[in-house]
């Protein structure tokens, strides 16, 4: 048998994985110490194996290096002890004695450096995959959290409407031009009061937008009095405002955010029930 077909055995690769029995190791061993071919074909392989383990690995965490080297730090003190014990051999303030050194032949050179990588992948492919999980599974309950929002919003809008088209539901028009002082009397608001639970709902169907620091401030009138029925911003539907037992009319003014106890600012818009 030649070289090329010793090389074409398959021998390279069960030498350089460990899968080799003893004589074939050192019938290998024999024939690459005698013939360079045989020697190049054996560095070939362990290249192309460890190429082919970084090429297949992610790129680790920057902390997993640190932790990986101090696990085998921590391997390594946990052999050097029982080897010192095997020995008996005892530590002392004066110093230890240095444990055996364990030469790899040069394929369990190879063999190690490769395992090695093949952990770190592994570990690597681990966290990547686990945080894969990690953000699929954040948006799969969103998506959960987002739909059954939307399902509850869904269902208060639909009660909302069907208690707005109760014929117990009293809606008063309240508007700019009823308020001979407003800064926008082309403004618009609508209530819809329900005379039964005296629960209040607000529609503003044109008002400007006011600033930042400033707020509109619902105002039921009870007896000639106003009463605070709530602060809204310019959110787009009906809002909910603050119960109210009885009332002649209502007003929106613009407060200060926050609102205030007896109205201050300027009145938009009115409307009697």
């Amino acid at each position: 048998m030649n070289t090329q077909e010793y090389i074409s055995s398959g021998i390279v690769e069960s030498y350089v994985l460990g899968l080799a029995t003893d004589q074939e190791r050192a019938e290998f061993e024999r024939m690459c110490a005698a013939h360079s071919d045989v020697r190049a074909a054996r560095d070939a392989f362990e290249i192309s194996l460890e190429r082919e383990s970084l090429a297949n690995t992610v790129a680790p965490p920057n902390h997993l290096r640190s932790k990986i080297l101090s696990e085998i730090e921590i391997e390594k003190e946990k052999n050097r002890g029982n080897i010192l014990a095997n020995q008996g051999i005892k530590d002392d303030q004066e110093g230890v004695g240095k444990a055996p050194v364990v030469k790899l032949r040069g394929g369990g050179r190879y063999l190690a450096a490769a395992s090695i990588i093949l952990l770190v992948a592994s570990t690597a492919l681990n966290f990547y995959f686990f945080n894969q999980y990690k953000s699929v599974t954040a948006k799969y309950e969103d998506e959960v959290a987002k739909s059954a929002a939307y399902a509850q919003n869904e269902r208060d809008y639909l009660n909302t409407i069907q208690r707005l088209s109760d014929p117990a539901m009293a809606i008063i028009k309240m508007a700019g031009d009823s308020v001979p002082s407003s800064p926008a009397p082309s403004s618009i608001a609508t209530i819809y009061w329900d005379t039964r639970t005296k629960d209040v709902f607000l529609l503003v169907n044109k008002m400007p937008e006011p600033s930042a620091d400033m707020q509109y401030q619902l105002w039921a009138i009870v007896d000639g009095v106003p009463v605070d029925a709530g602060v809204f911003d310019m959110a787009k539907g009906i809002v909910t405002m603050k119960n109210i037992p009885r009332a002649q009319a209502f007003a929106i003014t613009l407060e200060k955010r926050g609102g205030s106890p007896t109205p201050k600012g300027q009145m938009y818009v009115l409307g009697k029930v």
